[in-house]
Order: structure tokens, then sequence, then C-alpha cells
């Protein structure tokens, strides 16, 4: 059976969430939420009540989700330790936080976990008509938990990855070095640009030509295949002028770093690395 579902917190993560579960048939019984005006709109979208407080949401529900700030969960935790937690299931939805934040709800019966959508929360509605088969990210306490979370991706027709006791901060490392700093290294590419005086208009027509068309690589070839550039080809003469054109010196570490971690894709390749260690050497 389908769990009957509740929110506490009505944000991005909390609005796209309810709203797509709702359109796959779950029932949403109550949202509690500190910002009233987006709560109440959507209660009226999900046919749910609007309670005040949090504590609210959990006599009708049989799981409930935590859809708030990392720094809330502690505060809302305590306000609902007192509440009758039997054969019912609270979830937070926070890559970055493990489910031990919930603890003081298991010792009062809660079933406890987590359900993380890897997914860039950057617009609601984009959100809600991309979150299709998104990859969630879940921990469980108890069979039960992980049965309601495994349907609910399923239901959103997602991937799902289960997260080892204690794993938590390590996943939440890689989708971060992957979305965050994809952003951090665009805009080092977009200021080197700058220093060109090449336009905006022209930078970006260039930068995101190129990343759309990585990450389409990515995806239709896999890697090592999608790897193209001056490392692939062995282009020692290139990449060395790449470091001396390069005058900030934290950011040509960050080349050479960032050059390195790449050897073990050229070796797949059969690139002789070597030679690009040693180019690299005779430069600093």
């Amino acid at each position: 059976m389908r769990p009957k579902l509740a929110f506490i917190g009505a944000g991005k993560v909390g609005q796209t969430l309810t709203r797509s579960l709702y359109k796959k048939g779950y029932a949403i019984t109550a949202i509690s939420s500190r910002s009233r005006q987006p709560a109440q709109a959507l209660s009226v979208i999900v046919e749910a009540d609007l309670v005040e407080n949090p504590q609210d949401v959990v006599p009708n529900a049989d799981l409930i989700f935590l859809t708030v700030n990392d720094d809330a969960i502690a505060p809302i935790v305590a306000l609902l330790q007192n509440e009758e937690w039997e054969n019912k299931g609270i979830i937070h939805t926070s890559g970055a936080i493990s489910t031990d934040s919930l603890k003081p709800l298991e010792e009062n019966g809660a079933m406890i976990g987590s359900l993380h959508p890897a997914f860039p929360f950057a617009d609601v509605e984009v959100a809600i008509s991309q979150l299709m088969g998104a990859t969630f990210a879940t921990e469980a306490s108890h069979p039960t938990l992980q049965g309601w979370l495994t349907t609910i991706i399923q239901a959103l027709q997602g991937h799902e990855i289960r997260i080892p006791s204690g794993k938590k901060a390590l996943y939440h490392a890689a989708l971060t070095i992957a979305s965050n700093y994809t952003v951090t290294l665009y805009a080092t590419a977009q200021t080197l640009l700058h220093q060109l005086g090449a336009d905006n208009e022209a930078i970006s027509a260039a930068l995101d030509t190129l990343v759309g068309a990585t990450v389409d690589n990515i995806t239709s070839l896999g890697i090592p295949d999608a790897l193209t550039g001056a490392l692939v080809r062995s282009d020692l003469e290139t990449i060395k002028s790449h470091l001396r054109a390069i005058d900030d010196m934290q950011l040509r570490q960050a080349y050479i770093i960032l050059a390195r971690l790449t050897y073990p894709m050229l070796n797949q390749r059969g690139v002789d690395t070597v030679s690009i260690e040693q180019a690299i050497q005779e430069i600093i």
C-alpha cells in the first residue's frame, strides 16, 4: 500500500516533490511551512490541509517529508519528539546531513531515512517538468520505509542509489564536484576569455556550446571516450603553452591538479601520461 504523505517545508524541493507525487496518485494529507503563502497555494493544488504547527502533520500521515534547509532539521525534530511515531516514517531531503539527525524520533518508534534528489532545483516549474527520470539517493532504517522510498522513486521513473551507513558525506562530495564545481570551472573559463576582450554574448555562446556538447558526449560515449583536447592528443607543447599563459598561480596549480586527475582516463585511452607529467614538470 502507498503511504499517505505529509510535508514540512514548502520551498522549491517541497513544492516539486509534493506536486509531482500528487500527480502520481499519492495522497497528501497535510503541509506545514514557515512561508505561509507558498504553502497555502500548494495545499490547494494537492488538496491537503494547511497546518500551522509541524506537529500537526504527523497524526494523519504515514510518511513525513522534511523538505527544509539543513539547519532547520534539528529544531523541527525537537518539536516532533513527543508525537506518536509507531508504524510511521520520517525522512529528510538533505544531500549532506545523515539520518543521525532523526535518531531522537527513531527512539520514539519512527522509521527514519532520507531521500535526496540528485537534481538542481533552480525553478519549481522547470523542476516539475524535468524531475521524471532523475536519480535519488536513499537511506532507510527499516525495510518498510525502504520499500516506500523505492516505490516513490519508481513512480517518478527515477533511479536509486542506496547509501551505506556513514557514507552520506562522500555521496554529497561527489555531487558537489560534478554540479557546483562545473559552475566554478565555467566561471573561470569565462574570466580568462574576458581577458582577451571578448564580449559576454560571444563568451556565453562559446562556453554553452562546449559544455553542452561535453555533457552530450558523456551521455552518448561514456567515460573515458568523451574526453577530448590536448591531454588525450598528448599535445605536449599545447599543454606547456597553457601553463605559460595562465598568470594566476592558484589557477595554474588547479590546471595541473585537474590534468593529473585525468591521468587514469588517459591511461585507459592508451595515452602516455609519463610524457605529459614531464612536460608539466618543465614548466613548474
